[in-house]
């Protein structure tokens, strides 16, 4: 299967195993009587399609089984889907950006996905692991008011024509207000994916909800807004799968020094 679409409802007959696999990373699931084994192979090179086949091409033999997942007996099914980082992400553009007084724009993140896969019925939790995990930083004025973040480097696209789509990564638009009578200049940006809703258009591609970032005078604090609609431009759009942690308003408030650097 490589259509982009690999999350759904997935069927295993007892002793069948199907597998995930972006070039050399997979994930393998095998289906027992009584139990699930689950195979976590890494890789530090990123591919560009998500491949789902029954993983004949991984040699399992050297390879210990990274789970075992016991049940009195095994039901036929699971169900596979594609989640946000449990962790905010501290995005660095190659470059810092520089947003004039009183301006806005808007820019694209894209963020690794994990793979989630539960049981179906009973949605019991069996794997969750991201595809490529990112490297730990904390963000922060100290290492007491901070927090613990994951990184990464992006371009921080500001025209949507110009991404570069991945089914492994999910991209986040922000539209940043500079509602303040000097120039904000940012070279690191502290996004909370761990917040957001994730959803799919028709090409299978995956996005995260819209953030709008404002912010004003010389106040220490920026409102950050998760919006419920996207704006014109964007592709009809399908719900795939909630936030890690759900915000009951839509609305954070963050330090600025806990969201910019």
């Amino acid at each position: 299967m490589k259509n982009n679409i690999w999350w759904g409802e997935f069927t295993f007959n007892v002793q069948q195993q199907q597998s995930w696999s972006v070039g050399e990373r997979a994930i393998l699931l095998k289906r027992k009587a009584t139990e699930w084994n689950l195979w976590n192979i890494e890789s530090d090179e990123e591919g560009d399609d998500i491949i789902v086949s029954d993983g004949s091409a991984f040699n399992l033999d050297d390879k210990v089984a990274a789970g075992r997942f016991l049940e009195q007996m095994t039901t036929d099914k699971i169900k596979v889907y594609p989640l946000l980082a449990d962790r905010t992400f501290i995005a660095r553009p190659s470059s810092p950006l520089t947003i004039l007084a009183g301006e806005k724009t808007q820019l694209f993140i894209s963020t690794p996905l994990w793979f989630y896969a539960e049981t179906f019925p009973g949605a019991k939790p069996l794997v969750d692991l991201p595809f490529w995990r990112p490297s730990d930083s904390w963000f922060g004025r100290s290492t007491i008011d901070g927090q613990l973040c994951y990184a990464k480097y992006t371009t921080a696209k500001t025209d949507i024509d110009e991404l570069d789509l991945h089914p492994h990564r999910a991209t986040t638009s922000i539209m940043l207000i500079n509602n303040h009578n000097k120039a904000l200049t940012i070279n690191r940006i502290n996004v909370p994916v761990n917040y957001l809703h994730l959803y799919s258009d028709s090409k299978n591609q995956l996005w995260t909800s819209r953030l709008t970032i404002e912010v004003k005078d010389d106040s220490a604090d920026v409102e950050l807004i998760i919006e419920k609609k996207f704006p014109s431009d964007f592709d009809a759009l399908t719900f795939i799968s909630k936030p890690r942690v759900l915000s009951e308003h839509g609305k954070l408030i963050r330090r600025i020094s806990n969201l910019f650097g």
